[in-house]
């Protein structure tokens, strides 16, 4: 049988499966298991799957994703959250839109020792949300300010989704956490300013706060975030330095939140046992779907379709970037619809190949990945983002998120676009990394 024939087979009836509700890891798994069965065989069919569970995800590498996990869901647990909420409201409260800001701000720093977007965006929803409602801000705005900020997670190291991009297209997981770091930042600021530009325009969204803080008191708060600082520090210090390992950074920052949790009495131990128990759930989560994935990959590799793709793109009349463009505008239109996260374990195989071939470096493309899942989190319909905030804040309606989300989606359109137009947003550091 044609081999082409197969693989577009093969499309279809996941794509059917998926419309029908079936699970993305058991969509993608059944098909690349039974296509590859039925091109290579009923040999190679049978062994292909232990033979991905061996040589591709159970490795050494791949150790740093439970660790980032727990990680996250020990620092989420304990609530230093709301320590670093509390700093950032101190210094930017007076700002216009100045709680909203403190919320971005108190997002990225948490987010750089988290790595877990929901669960930033569920930590600062019972934070900050109340918090700004009580000082007269619009519904909009708290909730849509919240919803956004929460992605930055995914963008600031350690982030578990970069994490997963390298181990899909065999890139450097070190170069892709430390790829994210000024992309991040430059995601943060862009937010600030779209706030601050809110407040500006309609003052009656973001009342200014007169709270009297003195530099004394602005001071002091600063002592409730040095623990998360620390953490974001050892591990990135870890990586950028080529001390240790992305896994042995991660092992570090994992050991060094359970230490400060428990040191600063802020893990029970049933909340410790809930925190153990997530992160295994979530680690077995991802191991299946990065399972299903490169079988997946696998077939797509026998069928030849990614690489007749790759030739037909570049043979276009566009050139390299307009095609490129394509290509995000089509992630852009696909996260509204669906998981981003799941679009990206089902494309990337395919269009990785493409991206090869037109000579971009896949270490940008990392990046530019991460930031179209990051507007999948907060796109209506379907962005997660928008429903762990509704389900956190009962108060606050689908409609009030999506009322006011619609100018953060612009933010993260010119956010991309600058990374597209200056790819050294994201190359600077990798290049300049002192370890491997």
């Amino acid at each position: 049988m044609d081999p082409g024939l197969v693989g577009w087979l093969g499309l279809g009836v996941m794509l059917l499966l998926l419309t029908l509700g079936v699970p993305v890891y058991a969509s993608i798994g059944a098909v690349g298991f039974v296509g590859y069965w039925v091109l290579e065989g009923q040999a190679k069919g049978l062994s292909i799957v232990g033979l991905v569970s061996y040589s591709r995800v159970a490795v050494y590498a791949f150790s740093v994703v439970p660790l980032f996990i727990f990680m996250g869901n020990v620092l989420f647990a304990s609530g230093l959250g709301q320590d670093v909420y509390a700093a950032t409201r101190r210094w930017m409260g007076r700002l216009p839109g100045g709680l909203a800001q403190a919320t971005v701000g108190a997002s990225a720093l948490f987010g750089a020792a988290c790595g877990s977007s929901v669960a930033t965006a569920a930590t600062f929803a019972k934070i900050a949300i109340p918090e700004m409602l009580r000082y007269g801000y619009a519904k909009k705005l708290a909730a849509a300010s919240v919803v956004a900020a929460g992605t930055l997670a995914v963008m600031i190291p350690p982030s578990i989704t970069m994490v997963l991009y390298a181990l899909i297209t065999d890139q450097s997981i070190a170069k892709l956490l430390i790829a994210g770091i000024l992309p991040g930042i430059l995601n943060a600021v862009i937010y600030m300013v779209l706030i601050s530009l809110w407040a500006k325009r309609y003052p009656q969204d973001a009342p200014r706060l007169a709270v009297p803080w003195s530099w004394t008191e602005n001071l002091t708060a600063l002592k409730g975030v040095w623990a998360v600082l620390a953490i974001g520090l050892v591990v990135l210090g870890g990586i950028y330095s080529g001390i240790g390992t992305p896994t042995e950074a991660g092992a570090l920052g994992a050991f060094a939140a359970l230490v400060l949790a428990v040191t600063g009495r802020r893990l029970p131990w049933r909340q410790f046992v809930l925190a153990l128990v997530e992160s295994v759930k979530t680690t077995v989560m991802i191991h299946v779907i990065l399972l299903s994935a490169f079988i997946f990959g696998y077939f797509m590799a026998v069928t030849l379709l990614p690489q007749k793709l790759a030739a037909l793109l570049t043979s276009l009349p566009l050139p390299p970037l307009g095609v490129l463009v394509a290509i995000m505008i089509v992630y852009i239109v696909l996260g509204a619809f669906m998981d981003m996260l799941s679009i990206m374990f089902l494309t990337v195989p395919v269009i990785f190949p493409t991206i090869l071939a037109l000579g971009f470096d896949p270490i940008w493309f990392g990046v530019l990945m991460v930031m179209v899942i990051e507007m999948g989190m907060v796109t209506p319909p379907f962005g997660i983002n928008l429903f762990v905030v509704k389900g956190t804040v009962p108060d606050v309606s689908l409609n009030d998120i999506i009322a006011g989300i619609g100018p953060f989606v612009v933010a993260q359109a010119v956010t991309l676009a600058l990374y597209i137009a200056f790819p050294q947003i994201a190359l600077f550091l990798p290049n300049t990394m002192l370890g491997p």
